[in-house]
């Protein structure tokens, strides 16, 4: 069996309102699979159901084989992390504390360390001490990424996480998803920036109203960038 993070036909549902309609995909390790589309058509809604944090679920969520179901911690603990939009840093814990209270070594004995998270996050090191409420909201996005690695996940979801970030950050947090995938992380990401998303992604889906209505491969879009501009262009 060939390790992965799939989805097969899976629907999810806020009280009896449909998000997603059967979407179908999958994650392998190392790669990088990106969810591109407009606001309120499901991405963030795939990531939540995910882990759990949607009311109903119809189809599955596989993790190598496996059924993924069950609390958020306890999917947390199998190896899937989310890092959300709304940048949840613990204020009152100083930097080292975020970043240290996150560290969970891989079971291979190989992975994410303090001194890779201040390599690629430089300014994390210029602030160790500094409480985590304090930075800038760019700080804080590298703080959370850099946390959400320290756990060493075999898969790691970031939704929007260069939302409003300046282009020095943009760079750090995609140094940050090649370092991932460089550990055999596998990676979904929601992202508007399609620069980002064409550096680092291996695999392109587009989603319309809770479908997905149009795939790419890293092949095809560097063959023809163009053609994801424009399933991504409003007239």
């Amino acid at each position: 069996m060939t390790p992965s993070l799939s989805y097969q036909q899976m629907s999810a549902f806020y009280g009896t309102s449909q998000i997603l309609h059967g979407i179908s995909f999958e994650v392998k390790p190392g790669e990088t699979v990106c969810l591109l589309g407009l606001n309120g058509m499901g991405k963030t809604t795939t990531l939540r159901a995910t882990m759990g944090l949607v009311d109903r679920i119809e189809g599955e969520i596989r993790l190598n084989g496996d059924a993924l179901t069950g609390p958020t911690y306890k999917r947390s603990r199998m190896g899937i992390t989310l890092v959300p939009e709304d940048r949840k840093v613990f204020a009152n814990l100083t930097v080292e504390e975020n970043l240290r209270v996150a560290i969970r070594k891989p079971q291979n004995g190989t992975g994410f360390t303090m001194d890779d998270a201040i390599r690629i996050f430089p300014r994390l090191g210029e602030r160790l001490s500094q409480k985590g409420g304090t930075l800038s909201g760019g700080e804080q996005q590298m703080l959370v990424v850099a946390r959400a690695m320290l756990a060493n996940p075999h898969y790691m979801m970031l939704d929007e996480p260069t939302e409003g970030l300046a282009p020095s950050y943009v760079d750090a947090i995609s140094q940050a998803i090649i370092a991932a995938k460089g550990l055999g992380i596998g990676i979904i990401l929601v992202e508007q920036s399609l620069p980002l998303a064409q550096a680092v992604g291996d695999h392109f889906h587009i989603i319309e109203n809770g479908q997905i209505v149009k795939s790419f491969t890293r092949d095809e879009v560097l063959a023809n960038p163009q053609s994801l501009i424009d399933m991504l262009t409003v007239d």
